[in-house]
């Protein structure tokens, strides 16, 4: 029998939200491999003290089970130390215990993404060249990220026994692996080039690509923003690789506009209320997500920025990016899921709260049977589900001054499970047109059974303010957000 579905892909595909690869089997391909039927679909295990490389959701819970809603200026100490003591564990466990040794998931998984991966990883980065450039672990008592996180996530996802028979696989060759010893591949999906252009709206700067960056590992790379016929060339060299794999059907995903995420804020300071975005859409400025707007307008040199100008910039170069991809696609017979378009018509602060994406049918269902997410509902009978940084206030009875964002998680980048489920929705759509036998419907009362953050959102999102500050000062949150976003 043939594998029903292998998936290439970075942390979108993977899995990852708030911060870190934890729950593997939450993860979009994982959701439609049970719609397709398969019941063996083979994911890696990064279960390990919340993840790699730093679990938000787990430290936000550890802060809030401690020190209730609001961190006071008497608990600053203590919870400083708290802090130390996850983060320490976390870095002793991925870069000196457990996390360290082989597992039993494989010997090959079908899920092969790995976050933080561009466009040339797939076919450059293997299991033997990531353990080449992992330094000897130290105990770091600063900034305390596992080293290289991202190459030991590749370890453990592309040859998680950590054989010599699949050392030199690459995610290409591994899929191509995989359709050699399991008598082909029904579906691939393949998702790449979010972190062509992602580290832009974190780093709040655009450093063009370079011919010698074609070349390059992904840590010898400085750049942020591929040059589109730097893009083209490298989806031309990997194109032939992946239609070699002969699967049956190959889906491939646009790649969304980076400026629409939450771990951007778009500011305009002194605008008057409705006046903020230009016409296409766009904010004065675009800052880091920890700075509130009275800050960012009292003194916008101050702090990192992008401007208008550069954020057009950025979705410019996303657009050439995927008439890239749909074009390839087209000359091919691969079949293109939109996610892209899906994000657009989800952006709510872009579209001044009046979004157009239409949520499925059985979502809304399954949120209304939900005892803890029943409310979450405006006058109108839509889901409070947005692209806006999660936040609650409990003390509100009204539920749109209640509840505010859910469809992306802490780290401000990656998706909640639920919204990982809309993007299983949107692949699903495009496969209920193309494969002979419809797939299942996806079970939303499970994803949204399993979405903690909707269901058990951590108390102290109510004081969001004050425990970014906290997390701005006290913790390594704007370097694990550079880490995470390549």
């Amino acid at each position: 029998m043939p594998a029903k579905l292998v998936a290439i892909g970075d942390s979108l595909t993977q899995g990852f939200l708030s911060g870190s690869i934890s729950q593997t089997q939450l993860s979009y391909p994982a959701t439609i491999a049970r719609c397709l039927g398969e019941t063996d679909f083979k994911v890696p295990d990064f279960a390990g003290e919340g993840g790699l490389p730093v679990n938000l959701e787990t430290l936000f819970q550890m802060l809030a089970e401690k020190f209730g809603e609001k961190i006071g200026v008497s608990d600053s100490v203590s919870a400083f130390l708290a802090t130390q003591g996850l983060l320490d564990r976390v870095e002793d466990y991925w870069e000196r215990g457990e996390g360290t040794q082989p597992t039993q998931t494989g010997p090959l998984h079908h899920n092969l993404a790995v976050w933080g991966f561009a466009l040339s990883d797939c076919d450059t980065l293997t299991e033997a060249t990531c353990r080449r450039f992992i330094p000897k672990p130290k105990d770091n008592t600063v900034n305390q990220i596992p080293e290289f996180a991202m190459y030991r996530t590749a370890r453990r996802t592309l040859n998680p026994s950590f054989d010599a028979q699949y050392e030199n696989l690459s995610q290409l060759s591994a899929a191509a692996e995989i359709a050699k010893t399991q008598g082909g591949i029904e579906n691939l999906i393949f998702w790449l080039g979010s972190n062509n252009c992602l580290s832009t709206v974190t780093n709040l700067k655009i450093k063009w690509s370079l011919a010698a960056d074609l070349d390059l590992l992904a840590h010898q790379r400085s750049c942020n923003l591929w040059l589109p016929s730097h893009f083209k060339t490298l989806l031309w060299q990997i194109a032939d690789k992946i239609d070699a794999i002969a699967a049956k059907n190959v889906f491939i995903a646009t790649i969304p506009h980076v400026t629409i995420p939450p771990v951007s804020r778009g500011i305009t300071p002194g605008a008057a209320c409705g006046q903020e975005l230009s016409e296409d859409g766009y904010y004065e400025y675009y800052t880091h997500f920890w700075i509130w707007d009275d800050e960012f307008a009292n003194a916008p040199d101050k702090y990192p920025h992008l401007t208008r100008d550069q954020a057009r910039t950025i979705d410019a170069a996303i657009n050439e990016y995927n008439e890239a991809i749909k074009l390839e696609a087209n000359k091919r017979g691969w079949h293109v899921v939109d996610i892209c378009n899906a994000l657009d018509r989800l952006a709510y602060r872009r579209q001044k709260g009046h979004t157009s994406y239409e949520f499925p049918k059985e979502l809304v269902a399954a949120l209304k049977a939900n005892p803890a997410t029943k409310d979450r509902f405006t006058s109108d009978g839509k889901p409070i589900l947005d692209t806006r940084y999660l936040r609650l206030d409990i003390a509100q009875t009204d539920p749109e001054k209640k509840y505010r964002g859910g469809l992306f998680s802490l780290d401000a980048i990656h998706p909640t499970t639920t919204g990982y489920g809309i993007v299983a929705h949107e692949f699903l759509q495009v496969m209920a047109q193309v494969l002979p036998e419809k797939p299942k419907p996806l079970n939303w009362q499970e994803i949204i059974s399993a979405d903690s953050l909707l269901l058990n959102p951590p108390e102290n999102l109510q004081n969001l303010r004050e425990i970014l500050n906290f997390l701005k000062y006290r913790t390594p949150l704007p370097s694990l957000i550079k880490v995470i976003s390549g």
